[in-house]
């Protein structure tokens, strides 16, 4: 279904109502009216200061009745709200029923089809009274019915253009670990996001999926890439794109009234000012959050020791954590730079009952042989053993890491691995196996997979009311998701902490505050 808004210019005649809520201005009402699925509405153009409360209050219909093609937390002025027509004003007779209705029905004068997503003049011309008419009436998202086709974009790079580059060769097949492909790179979760579609298919969802090679680090590619391929028609785009690219594609679809989901990053400053933004990496204050959660939960009266190195890239990090240390107050920490490692021991020794934080930083080969010294210092305690935090797991990162240390050192991490003891994940496995003969080497297959899932699958059961609302069962999810508004966009909360036990990883307990 072609996304094509209303504009309405409305005309102030005869019949007028006053509420007003406090520190909102006063609301007007509309008598304009407008069909849609056999029923009356209302249509209201918002004025400054106005809210969805408000206005419902002015039109006596509670606040959830009202229907807005926007979130109805952003209203701004020149916005549409639909609200029911059910006869509640004394000079006006109560809808009749909706099939004599429809048999009667002229379509309500002054209404025009609204540029589509994209337009320049979307906004402008949102203010401006019209006399063209509309064939058929366009009903705002709300109140489409669920169950509908949906349309997903894919924005990635699949460097199509030098897919003759590879060869099949006995030869360079043996030889893969030593030669790459740039084609390969992201297509695992493409994959991912076929098996979400055959589940979608087995529960009777349809979804139209427009994949979208965008290979040029280039926001100009970007630009061209959304307007030539019917991008903006879509329900969500999920762009899987480096930052460049990713931040203009956010502004393209904020400027159309799209959702768009970043499935990668992590920085929260994503969310802070476009509330079509959809992140669904959980930002690393929540992270950290839950992980001083956790070391209150499990030690009380413990004592945190933060290891950094002064690196311009530990900063944010390091600021975030003071600042959440701060607003707490319950947790004693001592900031520690490993420029003065050879005095860690003793430090620890007299301060029992501690937890060490890593957020060291100096670059991929620094920090390997970081990691390795920092395990030899603190497995050396034979009594007051430390508790080891990292935000990214180690195991990943460094193929020869010693297991056994992590464990003597009740290692707490963001697992990204698959647990072989939940059923969700094997299934996943055995699913991506059964499809492509081969199990996923990275996260990108998963959270393809669960994010597809659960977007989809609330758009097809709540319709558009889903991103007011963004909550779905997601039992079937390998990690799991949940929406909340951060700031002006929307935020995966859900990270979840886990610590290793008997050398494989197990939820950590959390008492969140």
């Amino acid at each position: 279904m072609k996304r094509i808004f209303l504009i309405v210019a409305f005309l102030l005649t005869g019949l007028t109502a006053w509420s007003q809520a406090p520190g909102t201005a006063p609301v007007t009402v509309s008598k304009e009216t407008q069909m849609l699925h056999g029923r009356k509405y209302y249509v209201h153009i918002v004025e400054k200061g106005q809210t969805v409360y408000s206005i419902s209050r002015a039109y006596k219909v509670e606040s959830f009745d009202a229907v807005t093609h926007v979130d109805i937390h952003f209203l701004h002025p020149g916005d549409t709200v639909w609200l029911p027509y059910r006869g509640q004003f004394a000079d006006e007779e109560p809808t009749a029923p909706a099939k004599t209705e429809q048999k009667n029905t002229t379509e309500p004068k002054n209404v025009a089809a609204e540029p589509k997503k994209g337009d320049v003049s979307k906004h402008a011309s949102r203010t401006q009274k019209t006399t063209a008419e509309p064939k058929t009436p366009v009903t705002p998202p709300q109140v489409r019915a669920t169950g509908r086709t949906i349309k997903v974009a894919v924005m990635m790079p699949l460097h199509l253009n030098q897919i003759d580059e590879i060869s099949t060769s006995k030869f360079d097949i043996e030889q893969r670990g030593k030669k790459s492909y740039r084609q390969f790179e992201f297509i695992e979760f493409y994959e991912g996001i076929t098996l979400a579609l055959d589940k979608l298919a087995e529960q009777g969802i349809r979804v139209e999926l427009n994949v979208v090679d965008v290979s040029d680090n280039s926001a100009a590619k970007v630009e061209e890439a959304f307007t030539n391929h019917n991008v903006a028609e879509s329900d969500f785009v999920i762009a899987l794109l480096l930052r460049e690219c990713f931040d203009k594609a956010a502004e393209l679809a904020q400027q159309a009234g799209i959702y768009i989901v970043n499935p990668m990053a992590t920085r929260s400053e994503l969310c802070a000012d476009n509330p079509y933004m959809v992140k669904i990496q959980p930002s690393t204050s929540e992270m950290m959050g839950r992980m001083l959660a956790n070391m209150k939960y499990e030690r009380p009266n413990g004592h945190l020791y933060i290891i950094h190195s002064n690196a311009k890239a530990e900063k944010p990090m390091l600021d975030e954590l003071k600042r959440q240390l701060s607003e707490r107050g319950d947790i004693q920490y001592t900031i520690f730079n490993w420029s003065q490692n050879a005095k860690l021991a003793n430090v620890l020794k007299t301060t029992p009952n501690c937890s060490v934080l890593s957020i060291y930083d100096q670059g991929k080969d620094l920090n390997r042989v970081f990691a390795g010294n920092l395990l030899n210092r603190l497995a050396a305690f034979k009594t007051n053993t430390p508790t080891l935090y990292t935000l990214n797991d180690w195991t990943k990162e460094y193929t020869d890491i010693d297991y056994s240390q992590l464990q003597f050192l009740n290692y707490h991490t963001y697992y990204t691995s698959w647990d072989m003891t939940n059923e969700v994940h094997v299934d996943f496995l055995h699913s991506f196996r059964e499809r492509y003969a081969t199990e996923p080497t990275s996260s990108l297959a998963a959270t393809g997979y669960d994010l597809t899932l659960y977007i989809v699958e609330g758009l097809h059961s709540k319709g558009a009311d889903f991103w007011s609302n963004p909550t779905v069962g997601g039992d079937e999810l390998t990690q799991p998701i949940r929406l909340l508004r951060r700031q002006a966009g929307l935020e995966n909360v859900r990270a979840t902490l886990f610590r290793m036990d008997a050398l494989r990883f197990v939820p950590a307990p959390t008492k969140k505050d």
